[in-house]
């Protein structure tokens, strides 16, 4: 019989969405280091998608989200940032190397130390989480880490004992050669086919409420095109995604995401010294009203990662959620827009798309699952 403390931890688990993060999020990164805004909003997600922003140095980021949930891991993992060594912020999320070793007893004294960096509401919700998940990490315990869980079961079932050969290659062309001529191609469509669907996803992931495709494509189709770009334009062993879908975790440190990679660490850490950060509740299409703790007005931004959650909205927030953002963007601010399945239809006056002056950039991105635009803001357009 399960304890008490089991069923509830269960039950926060339920309600967290996003452990490891769904975004490949160099992209933003490398726009933010070229572009060098100064005031960053960000779609807060598990945190792992709006902090490592911070490489290019601004004065402030807002991360928001309607998720309490989601806000307590990104202030977690802001403070694991600003008080942990690369080795020990990779021991307590549990990134590989070190994800294969029992780091319990280090993660725990790891976490202790961050008692006085985090409010008593974040502090107390871990320490229970990790005391009920005996200390393991947490990396994987989100809803959409999970259901990958399942889709990589699924995977290495139909496709055998050689399912993850197509790991092996270091080379983008020799990888390639591999897809194009021993590849299980068959299996892999039918994977595909039983899995990428709007009814599975419904019952693993969305309870129901999936988005509305409004792409033309098939859900097959949608899904084959983009795991076809990635085999043959990223080494699938540099991509977290197509680690999740074969292994159901990263599983090995090639595969680690920005956040865990030494570099980016260390300028955030750096950025940390001087950038502000907030974690905020707070929703996107009431921007323009809302106050960062110690400012006089609501902050106007010079770059906004909006990740998908526009594809959710529907009706008059869909069409007027770009005008909803005008007040709280300064003159020649960037939006970077993820559409997944639906690509919101919205009055872009005001906006010039710019999407294919960065149409390297999106080419190497390594999920693939979106349709990526990218808009310049302009005052007297």
């Amino acid at each position: 019989m399960s304890s008490p403390q089991k069923k509830s931890s269960e039950k926060y688990f339920n309600s967290l969405n996003y452990s490891l993060g769904n975004e490949d999020t160099r992209l933003e990164v490398q726009l933010c280091e070229e572009l060098r805004p100064k005031n960053i909003f960000s779609i807060a997600g598990c945190g792992s998608r709006c902090l490592p922003l911070l490489s290019c140095y601004p004065e402030n980021l807002v991360c928001a989200d309607i998720s309490d949930d989601q806000l307590h891991l990104g202030r977690l993992r802001l403070e694991t940032l600003r008080n942990f060594s690369h080795q020990d912020f990779l021991i307590f999320w549990g990134f590989p190397p070190y994800s294969e070793y029992d780091y319990t007893k280090r993660r725990r004294e790891l976490f202790k130390s961050l008692q006085d960096q985090l409010d008593s509401k974040t502090f107390n919700t871990f320490d229970f989480l990790f005391s009920a998940n005996n200390w393991n990490s947490l990396l994987y315990e989100g809803k959409w880490e999970k259901t990958f869980k399942i889709f990589s079961k699924f995977l290495r079932l139909v496709m055998g004992k050689r399912y993850d050969e197509i790991f092996n290659y270091h080379s983008i062309e020799d990888q390639k050669k591999y897809f194009q001529t021993h590849f299980p191609i068959k299996k892999w469509k039918f994977i595909l086919f039983v899995l990428g669907n709007k009814s599975v996803f419904n019952a693993l992931l969305y309870k129901g409420h999936f988005i509305e495709k409004n792409v033309k494509e098939s859900h097959f189709d949608y899904y084959n095109k983009a795991f076809t770009q990635l085999f043959n334009h990223t080494l699938v062993r540099e991509s977290y995604f197509l680690h999740l879908c074969f292994h159901g975790k990263i599983s090995h440190s090639d595969g680690n995401p920005i956040e865990a990679q030494e570099e980016n660490f260390l300028k955030v850490k750096e950025a940390l010294k001087k950038s502000q950060v907030y974690f905020v509740e707070q929703n996107l299409l009431r921007l323009e009203e809302y106050i960062i703790e110690g400012h006089n007005a609501p902050l106007k931004y010079d770059f906004l990662s909006l990740s998908d959650v526009p594809s959710y909205f529907k009706g008059d927030d869909e069409k007027n959620f770009m005008q909803k953002l005008r007040p709280s963007l300064n003159d020649g601010a960037y939006i970077v827009l993820r559409s997944y399945l639906r690509v919101p239809n919205c009055d872009l006056e005001g906006f010039t798309e710019v999407t294919q002056e960065f149409d390297k950039l999106i080419q190497n991105e390594r999920f693939q699952m979106y349709r990526i635009q990218i808009f310049k803001y302009s005052e007297t357009k």
